[in-house]
């Protein structure tokens, strides 16, 4: 998998940061400089930052990964996918669809712990990080 750019959704970088098992994937891709990471990521990372060392804690994260900022054609792309989930009765944050649409416009897969969220968006490669 790291020979591919990968966008590490929020959920894989928070149990990075909070050292829960999750396999050799995430690793692997910060290791590879393959790392891709949402604009809206790096908000959530940040979202709720109680103290001095968790904000160096997690800039120093981010220098591992090549931020992805949210252009027209990502914007256009979750607006498109928000309004097909919606007529399919689907709702899914807006900060999630930002992301699926980051990876569907850079034609790559998302590495995320929340399946639950990303499998109902359609053409979203995804990897699953070994829990083990």
């Amino acid at each position: 998998m790291a020979t591919v750019d990968t966008i590490l959704d929020t959920s894989v970088l928070i149990a990075f940061l909070r050292r829960e098992p999750l396999g050799g994937e995430v690793r692997t891709v910060l290791e590879s400089a393959r790392g891709l990471v949402s604009a809206v990521s790096v908000f959530e990372l940040f979202a709720g930052v109680r103290s001095g060392e968790q904000r160096e804690q997690r800039r120093a994260l981010i220098r591992l990964v090549r931020v992805v900022p949210i252009d027209s054609r990502i914007a256009e792309r979750a607006g498109e996918l928000f309004t097909t989930l919606r007529r399919r009765g689907i709702t899914i944050d807006n900060e999630d669809l930002l992301i699926a649409a980051t990876a569907l416009t850079l034609d790559v897969p998302v590495l995320t712990a929340n399946i639950r969220h990303f499998s109902g968006i359609p053409n979203v490669r995804l990897v699953v990080p070994d829990s083990s």
